[in-house]
């Protein structure tokens, strides 16, 4: 995935922004660009983006990464400061420290400095804002410091700045949250945007939601301003000299969720979790690149916007069983993540999923999937048609569910087993009936999440959502 910069063409940067612990997302989108043999030799990272920025930098490959993030503890991002500092809450410098990010989340993640700094593969760039001169710098991994890394996820009110030197630094996210001007000034051509910051067109009540609107608002419109910026290069390197372009313009490939991601909050609470957000980075990448070929994001006020989720009910389901092939088998275990979103005009179903296969020893994600959904008497059937890579080959997955009763999803007792099925063009078929522990159901009925307008809804709006899903036909 990381080449000499001297042997690219075009020289392309992989631009990771801000997003908090939502990032876990883009170790999803790594993979596909490993998949698609895209190579860079500059990665940059701003705010949460810093966490996978040095991850890559560290040495680590994209497998490794979705790993570590899939087994990270959450809680672990948390460590509260002393007591008596929380008896003067309006004049502490933050609601928490940084202790268990350097010493529990930085060592999980793999993120290790005297690797990023003997890195002569990759160049790297960490931005963090010198409060003291109220700028941004993006810190070369020749030259970062541990505490540039921890200053720059140290988010203003959440955690408290850092002194280095004789300036303060913090997370730079407030003056931005991707920093295109810094691949450009290291002369890339192609800079790849992996956007995780909400920008729906939806102004959301409540405190916390107008702290996220404020962060959205000052990413979304600092990177409109470096598009501004990037187009007036483009015209002055464009300019033609006897007939014969000086220099190809710089170009723009963004990808993001279609929707904005779910929040923090959804995280710490078990709404949503690292493995889920990995597998829709992964799906979204791959929807991306799927089109031949992938042309670039125009840099205008569209490259980042997301559409409005509507009313959403999202759930997981996970399944352990065994696979069967001429009198042999495969343990795996199953793990899938739907959304449904109702909107004003229509609903939506989306579908995200990733599969354990023991004799692998690894988590494969599936990608592109099909989704056939009939009402059928008292029983709503769905089935899903993935693709999944193995060792390199494309492999279908077919995965089908039924519910029975509205009630019973409520309480738990639903999404009891799965028939799967997985073929390749040369005929090898495994399949099995898979089954969901009640333990697993119950956890499942208890994180189910419906949420609509900014806020999460109670029983009602669920039953509501759960009765639409059940007639809803593809």
């Amino acid at each position: 995935m990381w080449v000499d910069g001297r042997h690219t063409d075009p020289k392309r940067s992989l631009i990771l922004a801000g997003g908090g612990m939502r990032v876990a997302y883009q170790a999803g989108v790594l993979l596909a660009l490993e998949e698609a043999g895209i190579e860079f030799s500059h990665v940059d990272g701003t705010s949460g983006g810093i966490f996978n920025a040095a991850m890559l930098a560290s040495g680590l490959q994209p497998k490794a990464i979705a790993e570590r993030w899939r087994s990270l503890k959450i809680k672990d991002f948390i460590s509260g400061r002393e007591f008596r500092d929380y008896l003067k809450p309006f004049t502490m410098t933050g609601y928490a420290d940084a202790d268990n990010i350097r010493n529990k989340v930085f060592p999980h993640l793999g993120i290790d400095l005297p690797n990023i700094r003997n890195n002569h593969t990759l160049n790297a760039s960490f931005n963090v804002c010198n409060f003291s001169d109220k700028t941004v710098e993006a810190v070369s991994n020749k030259e970062v410091l541990e505490d540039h890394l921890i200053a720059g996820v140290s988010l203003p009110l959440m955690m408290p700045a850092l002194q280095i030197g004789q300036d303060w630094y913090t997370d730079a996210v407030w003056i931005k949250d991707a920093n295109l001007m810094e691949a450009v000034r290291q002369g890339s051509e192609e800079l790849w945007l992996v956007w995780a910051i909400g920008n729906a067109p939806t102004y959301y009540p409540g405190a916390f939601n107008q702290y996220v609107h404020m962060i959205e608002m000052s990413a979304n419109g600092t990177l409109l301003e470096e598009f501004q910026q990037i187009d007036l290069i483009n015209q002055m390197i464009h300019k033609d000299v006897d007939n014969v372009p000086q220099k190809q313009p710089i170009r723009l490939f963004v990808i993001k969720p279609p929707e904005p991601l779910p929040l923090d909050p959804d995280l710490f609470f078990n709404k949503v979790n690292t493995r889920e957000l990995i597998n829709m980075g992964y799906e979204h990448a791959k929807s991306r690149l799927s089109a031949q070929p992938v042309l670039p994001t125009a840099m205008d006020s569209q490259a980042t916007k997301n559409t409005n989720p509507g009313t959403v009910l999202s759930f997981r389901a996970t399944f352990d069983g065994r696979l069967d092939f001429d009198n042999s088998g495969t343990a795996v275990t199953y793990y899938t993540y739907f959304r449904f979103n109702s909107l004003d005009s229509h609903s939506q179903l989306s579908f995200y999923s990733s599969i354990f296969l023991s004799p692998e020893h690894q988590e494969m994600i599936t990608y592109q999937p099909s989704i056939h959904s009939v009402k059928s008497k008292n029983r709503w059937q769905l089935s899903v048609t993935s693709k999944l890579l193995i060792q390199g080959e494309e492999h279908n997955l077919t995965a089908d569910f039924s519910l029975y009763s509205d009630v019973d999803f409520l309480l738990g007792l639903e999404m009891k087993r799965c028939r799967l099925s997985i073929s390749n063009k040369k005929g090898l078929r495994l399949e099995g009936l898979l089954h969901q522990s009640l333990s697993r159901r119950l956890k499942a009925c208890i994180f189910a999440q419906t949420s609509s307008g900014g806020k999460n809804g109670g029983l009602k709006k669920r039953f509501k959502m759960v009765k639409k899903l059940m007639e809803y036909e593809v």
